[in-house]
């Protein structure tokens, strides 16, 4: 490489040239990149300062361009995490409008083969569970863990591989407990619709799903992002409503890591519309993700979806951070 192309890289435009835009990017000033441009580049290739121009490739300074090519996400597809690890999470979801908060932490270790995840306590509005009905129920949630699962190649919930197990916990002590220390017709109603639950949940991995941690953090994300966009439809369960919603969103990979060196996936989209909801405010989803710029494993999931159910908002707010020391 001689003196001259070491000082300059030639790059390749996509699209419509915006020179503001460009010059931004690679902290140059509109000036400077048409004076360093028109400097190295062929007689044809001349920019003009103010008037548009079509050009296929532009000269920049090299320095610039490695300063602003390391930033840069080199694919458009996420791969699916392959490394070892062993990571903690804190989960926060707020329901409005009953400003309902609950909080937890949950672990996730990545084996050779499948994922392990444990549950530690949940916490509503930042206090221990102490209604009957809700002790019943986070009781009844520990004989899932750890519960071990296997993905697909795009990182979608596949199977649960120790069903048979989390079975015989429920049925050989967790039940037996339950049934001796909550005696009403209410909680027997409760225990029966939990046995016909934990009788295979491998084949019910909906009601898990109805869970925002596992239908958020198990999305099919680990797919390619043709020109760093695709569309998709994203299904969220709300409680207060007792119905699932459905959004078309788009999803945009950012082509820029993040200033924590992440890689940034933003999903954005509205409800669909259906016989039910013609004429009426519909809900949106509003997601961002972080993926770790080498493992490719979840760094945070952040955002909210909403709802209208007779004139009247439903939102859940969602926040899944990592740990540090996890």
């Amino acid at each position: 490489m001689s003196k001259k192309e070491e000082k300059y890289s030639k790059v390749k435009t996509e699209g419509v040239f915006n020179l503001n835009q460009t010059a931004k990017e690679f902290n140059l000033t509109t000036a400077e990149l048409v004076a360093f441009h028109n400097q190295y580049c062929a007689i044809h290739e001349l920019l003009p300062l103010s008037l548009p121009k079509y050009v296929e490739y532009i000269y920049l300074p090299t320095k610039n361009f490695l300063e602003r090519d390391i930033k840069l996400l080199k694919s458009t597809k996420l791969t699916l995490p392959e490394e070892l690890s062993d990571k903690t999470y804190g989960v926060m979801i707020n329901f409005l409008p009953k400003d309902l908060k609950i909080h937890y932490k949950i672990k996730v270790k990545r084996t050779a083969h499948f994922l392990e995840i444990f549950k530690e306590k949940t916490y509503i509005n930042n206090e221990e569970i102490n209604q009957t009905i809700e002790q019943l129920f986070e009781k009844a949630e520990q004989v899932l863990y750890p519960l071990q699962i296997i993905t697909d190649e795009k990182g979608r919930l596949f199977q649960i591989i120790n069903s048979e197990e989390i079975k015989k916990r429920w049925e050989k002590d967790c039940k037996p407990k339950l049934e001796d220390y909550y005696k009403s017709e209410t909680a027997e109603n409760i225990i029966s619709k939990l046995d016909q639950s934990f009788e295979d949940v491998n084949e019910k991995k909906e009601l898990l799903e109805r869970n925002l941690f596992y239908k958020l953090f198990f999305q099919p994300l680990y797919t390619s992002y043709p020109d760093f966009f695709k569309q998709k439809r994203l299904q969220i369960y709300f409680s207060s409503i007792s119905n699932e919603i459905s959004y078309g969103a788009d999803c945009t990979l950012e082509r820029e890591f993040t200033r924590g060196d992440k890689i940034a996936l933003r999903i954005s989209g509205k409800e669909e519309g259906n016989i039910f909801n013609e004429n009426i405010e519909k809900g949106e989803i509003e997601l961002l993700y972080k993926f770790h710029k080498k493992s490719k494993e979840i760094f945070s999931i952040t955002g909210f979806a909403s709802a209208v159910e007779d004139g009247v908002p439903h939102k859940i707010v969602f926040q899944l951070y990592e740990m540090q020391n996890s």
